[in-house]
């Protein structure tokens, strides 16, 4: 993966606001999808390395469209909150493995 990659990956983990996703983690505490967002976001922003960077963005954009997904986990209520989660998710998949279109 080129630098460009990495750094654009970056900013877009930058966006997730951790403090919200820490008021959901107190909310379901047994959570271990919002602990793993909270984790990998912060091993994504200190890493150098770029497949450790790759992979742990691709997993990050699963886990926050799982916590958007009603169906899946649904944590996430707000539509704002919702529509800006999902954005971010895409985003991360763009610059990892690429987005699915949906049929």
């Amino acid at each position: 993966m080129n630098e460009n990659k990495t750094e654009k990956i970056k900013n877009t983990v930058i966006k997730i606001d951790i403090g919200k996703i820490a008021v959901y983690l107190q909310e379901y505490s047994s959570s271990k999808t919002l602990r793993r967002i909270i984790s990998y976001s912060r091993r994504v922003l200190g890493s150098n390395n770029d497949k450790e960077i790759f992979r742990l963005s691709t997993d990050l954009a699963y886990y926050l469209d799982t916590i958007c997904d009603a169906n899946k986990s649904g944590y996430v209520k707000d539509e704002t909150e919702k529509k800006n989660l999902l954005e971010i998710s895409k985003e991360l998949f763009e610059n990892t493995i690429g987005v699915k279109d949906k049929k």
